[in-house]
């Protein structure tokens, strides 16, 4: 039954479309929207093009950033004839976006006491991929080594740029925020993109970083140690070419002549054939 006071609804089947009250006004607000994106967007893309420019390597470097240079040495101080390798890294600093880390970066170089870099070793060296430079837990033999527990970089989360890419052979980046263990890239390294923070890169000593890259195992161990011997920051509005140093590699025996072993004849191995008749 059909109750008095209810009313039947009329359904509306109609396909044409009904006219919407201020459509324009909504079809402008949604260009205005997209249009705002777009240059959101195109910036973050300017900004990323130029921290990737900043990673790249450049034909000469430019005396106004900041530059800081390393000594490494590579072999053992030890037995009569030590076959030791020394060199120089020199490294630009990106101090205007990670000012803190670089300060506390040249801090440790320059020191002569602990905390310092110096007679620290490279505890990790993947051949071909990065090495693990810094490690102040793992000193050269005869050294002094203090505890460095209130030694903490402050605020390297906040200010890091995990924008920067591992772009090229060179790069320098931090292995994490409590620790002074940085990375030294071998070639492009896409695998340590976001996952750690990147403060400077090499624009001279890569024959350096080739004998070093060399010292690796599958593994990570080195061959030999390869330790910092020292370093410090290069003068503002210096060029970082005056504080190039001549790779220094061992004299190699055999090239004199004095160290080749020389088997003479003797009757006595006839029969053995150890000299071939």
């Amino acid at each position: 039954r059909v109750l008095a006071h209810s009313v039947p609804r009329v359904m509306n089947f109609s396909t044409k479309k009904r006219p919407r009250k201020d459509a324009w006004k909504e079809l402008q607000s949604e260009l205005d929207e997209r249009e705002k994106l777009e240059e959101e967007n195109s910036a973050k893309q300017r900004r990323l093009d130029a921290l990737r420019a900043r990673a790249c390597i450049e034909e000469d470097p430019t005396p106004a950033a900041r530059h800081c240079y390393m000594d490494f040495e590579i072999g053992r101080q030890m037995g009569r004839d030590p076959q030791i390798t020394r060199g120089r890294l020199v490294v630009e600093l990106f101090h205007d976006l990670m000012p803190r880390t670089v300060g506390r970066f040249v801090e440790l170089l320059e020191s002569q006491h602990e905390p310092t870099y110096r007679a620290s070793l490279v505890s990790k060296i993947m051949p071909g991929d990065y090495m693990v430079a810094g490690d102040r837990d793992t000193r050269l033999e005869g050294s002094m080594r203090q505890d460095h527990t209130a030694f903490v970089r402050q605020s390297v989360m906040g200010e890091a740029k995990w924008q920067l890419p591992h772009l090229n052979p060179g790069i320098l980046s931090l292995v994490d925020g409590r620790t002074p263990r940085f990375h030294v890239t071998f070639r492009k390294m896409e695998e340590l993109d976001g996952w750690h923070a990147v403060f400077g890169k090499v624009v001279y000593g890569f024959d350096l970083l080739k004998l070093i890259s060399e010292q690796g195992n599958i593994n990570g161990e080195p061959k030999q140690p390869v330790v910092m011997t020292g370093g410090g920051a290069v003068p503002e509005g210096t060029h970082p070419r005056e504080f190039l140093k001549k790779l220094e590699q061992p004299e190699d025996p055999e090239e004199h002549g004095y160290n080749k072993k020389v088997m003479r004849y003797s009757s006595t191995y006839r029969h053995t054939g150890l000299i071939g008749h």
